[in-house]
């Protein structure tokens, strides 16, 4: 069965006399690394270096720095610090390959419950899995491809390693059974009891225990102070983290909260009220020692990421992997992250930023409308009789099963239910206020809160609490990320000045895509000269400066493609960025105007639709969105739009109707405008029901129209439309086709597909 942790033919094995020092210095060295990544997790990356970098031939700190650059890397997206570590997790799987195999030959078995070498393997797949994750970041179709074979390696031996933790826990449950004690599966000294003292309580009934050697000692080993000493300082290190002092930062209860939001005066609103522990605190021990811990937390996480990771990527890339034997379920991958919070380590805490990208992030990988028809839509009646005989009856109890799925998602989505795996509420938020104690100098988890509030639609809220952290940050990554959302947010609000202001300083600090960074703020102050032509700026002073904006629009949006081809490797948002600004220029040379005024529909407005805008914006905002989106129409505009400058218009029109409540309006926008341009629909043609057209001006267009009509449908009429819905989607994940955003779009298509196929 353990094939995967390469376990060889019998070796004769180490003492245990030898065995106990090693094995007590790796889990030493287990815990410095952890406290390495924790210091990163709280702004205070170079001390956490400090620590590891003495010793480049250690797997685990080799593996920690990885880490370290791994988070970086996926904060910022620049290539530069992705290529870096991607270097050291390379390094970090060669060092886990030979320090398993070198266990595996003296048998030295680090914990209880797993062969030795586990822990390698385990430190092998989380390097190997992280490192596909970088090449999957890229949003490119070939590298998605080349990361397939880290994947597959991964996936067997975590697989393999999950059904050991498995039969663990199914043993422990059955000695607890047979022993009336839920504590007989754990060993060791009792919790919070240093090594020495458990030692010398016991001492009179002759050997002891420590967590960290799974074995009972003699007394030859018992005598030997040096390893006394260190099963005590281990044993202090690891209580020192469980409790959240190992950083040097004060107990996280003193700043802990219990609900999220940004208040004036944090000190006075945390002194009124009562906080509760949160049910997310870390539910580890000291007893369990800390390499069997590594081995638990770092499988669930990293099996529960792959696995989200496979339930996520498109249908096409997802065929080949079932041919490699990966095969994987969201709910189940969700319940594995899950399990991870619990640990008070940095897989808990990478586990928590997972779940909270995936549930609040900018990018939601599902559209929680999905889950929440509109108020008014076609429900099934709960009174319904059924009639076995009938055709109609399996369909009447797939719908009723439907209902209540829904009705349950519904209510935990408003606060009202239980918490669901797809709508986490309370659970996910104690698990974030927990980490916003335990590392307080950090803006990272600020950012997480300021997600969370703006996911729920409280923007104002959000950028208050963005604004209100004045300390320097020390991880530019973070501050770019910070920076990001908060223009974002900016723009959903109309507030352009600033956010060209914001855009302009990523350009400075983060190298993702300055060409992104300029041409939206190019695009910023396109709208604020747009914003005076059309009267939604009467500011007399504003209104003066209409001049001052266009040029500055002018100048920023021709500079944009500059940054990109200074690139050694393009970005998918870099390709997008050439392929807009090359249609302007044409449209600008066609009708001999200038490159501002040949702009068709708001860029801005298309760039909202990258980062969930119109789920977020008030409804004042997407009013001055249908005005601003009307622009290119109207009497103000110099030149017509092109042909698919009007389609985009279109669509995005038809998602403010929807935000509006006028659902009905936007869908006949799809159905007569857009949908008819994009396929063609042959009733008679069993053989091929249905034909696309080849569209290339907008390539991402194409297929979100059939996701959006998805949408539109399941809004409106509820379970009653979920067939059709359904068809929609397969519309849009038939749309085959790779350009820049191919990859963001499949992945949007295909989860909102598994959504609706569990119901």
């Amino acid at each position: 069965m353990l094939r995967a942790l390469g376990l060889k033919r019998s070796e004769p094995s180490l003492s245990e006399a030898a065995a106990a020092p090693m094995v007590l210095q790796l889990a030493h060295d287990f815990e410095v690394s952890l406290q390495a990544m924790d210091f990163l997790l709280d702004d205070r990356t170079e001390e956490g270096l400090h620590l590891i970098n003495d010793d480049p031939d250690s797997t685990i700190k080799t593996l920690a720095s990885g880490v370290i650059h791994f988070l970086e890397a996926t904060l910022g997206f620049e290539p530069e610090v992705m290529r870096k570590a991607g270097e050291i997790l390379s390094k970090a799987e060669q060092l886990s390959t030979r320090d398993r195999a070198k266990h595996q030959k003296i048998k030295l078995k680090t914990s209880a419950n797993f062969p030795p070498g586990t822990v390698y393997a385990v430190t092998y797949a989380e390097a190997t899995l992280l490192h596909a994750l970088i090449m999957l970041m890229s949003e490119s179709m070939i590298e998605s491809a080349k990361a397939l074979l880290k994947l597959r390696k991964a996936y067997q031996i975590l697989d393999e390693v999950r059904t050991q933790i498995k039969a663990n826990e199914k043993k422990r449950k059955l000695d607890a059974a047979r022993s009336g004690s839920p504590r007989a599966y754990e060993s060791g000294a009792s919790s919070g009891s240093s090594f020495v003292s458990a030692m010398d309580a016991s001492s009179s009934a002759g050997p002891t225990h420590s967590s960290d050697i799974p074995f009972t000692m003699s007394q030859e080993i018992l005598s030997d102070r040096s390893v006394t000493d260190l099963a005590d300082k281990v044993q202090c290190m690891r209580m020192s983290r469980l409790e959240g002092s190992h950083i040097g930062n004060t107990p996280a209860t003193e700043r802990l909260r219990s609900t999220v939001g940004y208040q004036q005066s944090s000190t006075e609103a945390m002194a009124k009220e009562k906080t509760p522990e949160p049910s997310t605190t870390p539910s580890l021990e000291s007893s369990q020692g800390t390499i069997e811990e590594f081995i638990v937390s770092g499988t669930n996480l990293c099996f529960g990421i792959l696995q989200l990771v496979i339930s996520l990527i498109p249908p096409a890339v997802g065929k080949v992997l079932s041919v490699f034997g990966m095969s994987a379920n969201k709910e189940d991958a969700l319940r594995m992250i899950w399990k991870s919070v619990q640990g008070r380590n940095v897989h808990g805490s990478i586990g928590l930023l997972a779940l909270l990208v995936f549930y609040d992030g900018p990018f939601q990988f599902t559209d929680a409308d999905f889950d929440i028809p509109d108020p008014l839509s076609t429900t099934f009646s709960r009174e319904a009789t059924f009639d076995e005989d009938n055709d109609d009856t399996e369909l009447a109890l797939k719908k009723m099963r439907s209902k209540k799925i829904m009705d349950a998602e519904s209510q935990a989505y408003q606060g009202t239910g239980a918490p669901t795996l797809l709508h986490p509420g309370k659970k996910l938020e104690d698990a974030l206020l927990y980490a916003r104690a335990l590392f307080p100098n950090s803006a990272l988890w600020l950012l997480q809160e300021a997600r969370m509030l703006a996911s729920r639609g409280r923007l104002e809220e959000s950028l208050g609490l963005l604004d209100s952290l004045k300390r320097p940050i020390r991880m530019r990554q973070v501050e770019a990320l910070l920076r990001f959302d908060r223009v974002m947010i900016l723009t959903f609000m109309h507030n352009y000045e600033r956010a060209a202001a914001e855009f302009l300083k990523l350009i400075e600090i983060n190298a993702w895509s300055p060409a992104l960074y300029g041409y939206a703020a190019g695009s910023c102050y396109l709208e604020l000269y747009r914003m005076c032509r059309l009267g939604l700026i009467t500011d007399p002073e504003q209104l003066k400066r209409e001049a001052e904006f266009k040029k500055k629009a002018e100048e920023l949006i021709i500079k944009a493609p500059i940054y990109a081809k200074q690139k050694t490797k393009l970005m998918p948002f870099d390709k997008f960025v050439l392929r807009k600004t090359a249609q302007f220029e044409a449209n600008a040379k066609k009708n001999n105007c200038s490159l501002v005024d040949a702009i068709g529909v708001s860029p801005t407005h298309e760039l909202m639709y990258f980062w969930n805008g119109y789920n977020r914006m008030y409804e004042d905002n997407l009013v001055t969105s249908q005005k601003l989106l009307s622009y290119s129409i109207s009497e103000k505009a110099v030149c017509a739009e092109t042909a698919n400058q009007t389609m985009v218009r279109q669509f995005l029109t038809a998602l403010t109707l929807r935000r509006l409540g006028q659902a009905e309006e936007g869908i006949k926008i799809l159905d007569e405008e857009l949908i008819p341009k994009i396929i063609t629909f042959q009733p008679g043609n069993k053989k091929e029901p249905y034909k696309y057209k080849h569209l290339t001006e907008d390539p991402w267009l194409y297929p979100t129209v059939f996701y959006e009509r998805a949408l539109f449908e399941w809004k409106v009429n509820g379970v009653d439309g979920l067939t059709k819905a359904r068809q929609w989607l397969k519309y849009g994940q038939d749309y085959s086709d790779d350009y820049e955003l191919s990859t963001r779009v499949a992945m949007k298509i295909k989860a909102a597909s598994d959504r609706l196929d569990s119901l």
